[in-house]
């Protein structure tokens, strides 16, 4: 008795899973996990406009943290919901989920993400996260608080 020749997938079918198979690899050997960066959240919590909220317990994200910043002076009021975010330390550290212009009932980020920091106070006192740019204003951009300078700070995150 012989043994059974292998079995090797021909045609379209065998290149199709030889494809499957890289891109499992080229995933895996990335690193990159998703952090579902710009997932709407529910923050559990009424908040103003210029005011700031987080919910460290969001389990609808992978950080766990939903965030609502508040809204920088001189940017109009926008309809950008609360979102998942993440801790980065520069802006190429995450892509997040970006509005579909075309549906009405979206509310996620409209103008992409920065990393910054996001609370000066709190338990993400001073740490940087991946922030939407509709809160954002354009001229003044996005600048480390002073109240972060380790120098100064009363942070426990410094």
């Amino acid at each position: 008795m012989t043994a059974p020749e292998p079995v090797f997938l021909k045609g379209s079918a065998g290149a199709l899973f030889a494809v499957l198979l890289l891109c499992a690899g080229a995933a895996l050997a990335s690193g990159c996990e998703d952090k579902a960066i710009g997932r709407p959240c529910d923050v559990q919590s009424d908040a103003g406009p210029m005011q700031a909220v987080f919910n460290g317990q969001a389990l609808e994200c992978p950080s766990r943290i939903c965030v609502k910043p508040s809204r920088d002076q001189g940017v109009a009021v926008t309809d950008t919901a609360p979102y998942c975010t993440a801790e980065c330390s520069k802006d190429s550290d995450f892509d997040g989920e970006k509005r579909d212009m075309s549906n009405p009932r979206d509310h996620r980020c409209k103008s992409g993400f920065v990393c910054g920091v996001g609370f000066v106070t709190g338990p993400l006192c001073c740490r940087k996260l991946c922030l939407c740019r509709d809160f954002i204003a354009p001229m003044g951009g996005l600048t480390t608080p002073a109240t972060c300078d380790k120098a100064v700070s009363t942070c426990q995150n410094l």
